[in-house]
């Protein structure tokens, strides 16, 4: 199969709902950045650049407090470490594609929550050296659609109440929840439910560490549980 209709659809997939709910979650985004007083050119790139609102939040935050370049790329840094296990997982579906290993570090900075799962959903349907190009016409059209609503969210700060465009930063994380759902495997599910749990009362004892302490535990008993569960039936 040629390279070019399979990254049409895989542009053609990413443009409607990720690429809708990207676009709504970056509008809150925007809307920082202008209350923030920095200018459209940083909001934009910023999000084409770290591409991953937990990292973004951390930039605007040390930027307005004047912090160290080093601690900035440290804090951006960690917000998105997150990405280094979703990028792992991908790394054996491109294994036997010479274009995949060429390209990889253009693919990890198109990494995303979306564009992981949106890989993992096609990715059975597809050959090794058909996967990077679906997943580089899925991940470029959510990029666009991100920088697209950051632009908006900028624009429209000053039209709309600043609490309605923020609130849309929450959109994301629950489209992400039904997205894990819908797969129906049972750690996700049981790891969604123990970090529902959790969360709360970890973030009570510490902000600052409540979601990578909540993330590893939901997940590691989610795991677990499952292996537990398989064991028994």
């Amino acid at each position: 199969m040629p390279i070019g209709p399979v990254f049409r659809q895989g542009a053609m997939d990413g443009l409607s709902l990720p690429a809708f709910m990207v676009a709504s979650s970056m509008i809150g985004y925007g809307a920082l950045v202008h209350s923030a007083g920095m200018s459209l050119g940083i909001a934009v790139v910023s999000t084409i650049g770290i591409w991953g609102l937990p990292g973004q939040v951390a930039f605007i935050e040390y930027v307005l407090l004047g912090a160290p370049i080093l601690s900035m790329l440290l804090a951006v840094a960690l917000a998105n470490m997150r990405f280094l296990p979703m990028s792992l997982s991908l790394v054996p579906m491109f294994r036997g594609s010479k274009s995949g290993w060429r390209l990889r570090y253009f693919y990890v900075q198109l990494m995303s929550v979306n564009t992981w799962v949106g890989l993992l959903k096609k990715a059975p349907d597809l050959s090794p050296n058909m996967r990077g190009p679906y997943y580089a016409g899925f991940s470029t059209t959510c990029m666009a659609a991100g920088a697209g609503g950051t632009a908006a969210g900028f624009l429209m700060a000053e039209a709309m109440p600043f609490f309605v465009t923020v609130t849309l930063v929450f959109i994301n994380p629950i489209y992400f929840a039904f997205i894990f759902s819908a797969m129906r495997v049972r750690a996700c599910l049981l790891a969604m439910l123990v970090g529902a749990i959790t969360g709360p009362p970890l973030y009570l004892l510490s902000p600052v560490w409540s979601l990578p302490l909540c993330g590893v535990l939901a997940g590691t008993v989610g795991f677990y549980a499952d292996r537990w569960l398989r064991r028994i039936r």
